[in-house]
């Protein structure tokens, strides 16, 4: 990993606080240790002033020591007149069950350009093949929603618009209408890369308003399927499954599958977790062949063996539609998305605990210390 300035340099920033990350059980608990993570930093009026930074942030800088060097950085989200900020952070070696490490925050260097290093924290070397924090103006410009990796599979929205765009769990995140046939695709030869099966990690924060898809009988269309995130219904999917009294005891349920190669066929994990509306959820789903893993909230909602081989479609990913049945009243979701990734691994369940904890609302993982002056 890139350091970004030697350690003498971190004098001409006058302003440090220390953030301390607590994994032990008075915060994350996360038992294991997480390297090379991208580590969300938000910051609000009560854990920063926003007053002795940057108009735009340009100045903010961390380290894992109070001299430096610095890490990679990557602002997300600044807004000095709400006093919420957003920075992805790439730290080296996050440990597990301890609230004895920390990262250092610097900022007051008048003279500071501002510096962007996603593509470095989501690095594709390291697995990240997509990264999609949908922060942007709701919009339908050609690859109006960027990659943050430097794969650039930059996605177009589908009917979406500026007031789409409304508070997440990370910064801004996108709103979409089941009515209005809204989604975000990425179609163009890059959906390519995605086309990974046998060791994979996606994931998505999801919130349902309704679950609107009540099937259609003359067309064969199944009820209860509203579609998160997918890369069409014979590749990697995470979708609701179904309706309500489908399911005993009754619930809302999400399932992560694969595609089996011969016979073709689906292979799916059903989860447990009864997905309440108007509540967030962490969904992510694992390709560890020949397992298939469902994690809800951070935690293992339920895994199954497919011991055969498995394939995928080439079709667009689709965030908030499946891409594979597009049509307007089909599968759309009617609800808000956040942070959507695809990771060329399988992600261990530190990682998948660590994601949750770290970015949920509410979260006990980073402490704040007061501002110090150098």
């Amino acid at each position: 990993m890139t350091l970004h300035a030697p350690a003498q340099q971190s004098a001409q920033w006058p302003w440090f606080s220390e953030i301390r990350m607590n994994t032990g059980l008075s915060g994350a608990n996360v038992g294991g240790d997480v390297s090379a993570y991208p580590l969300a930093v938000q910051l609000n009026a009560s854990s920063f002033d926003f007053s002795k930074a940057r108009a735009n942030g340009a100045d903010i800088r961390f380290s894992t020591t109070p001299d430096g060097p610095f890490l990679p950085h990557s602002i997300e989200w600044w807004d000095p007149v709400n006093k919420k900020a957003l920075i992805w952070v790439k730290v080296p070696l996050i440990k597990g069950n301890t609230d004895q490490q920390a990262i250092y925050m610097h900022w007051g260097n008048e003279r500071a350009e501002a510096e962007d290093h996603a593509a470095e924290i989501f690095s594709v070397k390291e697995g990240f093949t997509g990264v999609w924090h949908l922060n942007e103006p709701g919009n339908t410009l050609p690859e109006g929603y960027k990659d943050a990796t430097a794969n650039a599979a930059h996605a177009t929205g589908v009917n979406m618009r500026p007031v789409c765009t409304v508070d997440g769990p990370l910064g801004k995140a996108q709103q979409f209408r089941y009515s209005d046939g809204q989604w975000i695709k990425v179609d163009s030869d890059k959906r390519r890369l995605f086309d990974i099966t046998r060791q994979l990690t996606f994931s998505i924060w999801a919130l349902a308003h309704t679950y609107s898809n009540k099937g259609d009988e003359n067309k064969r269309v199944l009820p209860g399927y509203e579609t998160m995130f997918a890369k069409g219904d014979n590749s990697w999917r995470l979708q609701k499954f179904g309706i309500r009294n489908w399911h005993q005891p009754e619930a809302e349920l999400v399932e992560v599958c694969v595609e089996r190669l011969s016979p073709r066929g689906d292979l799916c994990v059903v989860g447990r977790t009864d997905m309440k509306t108007e509540q967030w959820y962490h969904i992510t789903g694992v390709h560890d062949h020949p397992y298939v893993k469902l994690y809800v909230n951070g935690v293992l909602d339920k895994s199954e063996k497919f011991d055969a081989e498995w394939k995928t479609d080439d079709h667009p990913v689709g965030i908030g539609n499946q891409s594979q049945f597009p049509e307007k009243g089909g599968r759309n979701w009617d609800g808000v998305l956040d942070e959507a990734r695809v990771i060329g691994q399988a992600k261990n369940e530190h990682w998948i605990k660590l994601d949750y904890e770290s970015q949920r609302p509410g979260s006990r993982f980073l402490q704040f210390g007061k501002a110090q002056q150098k």
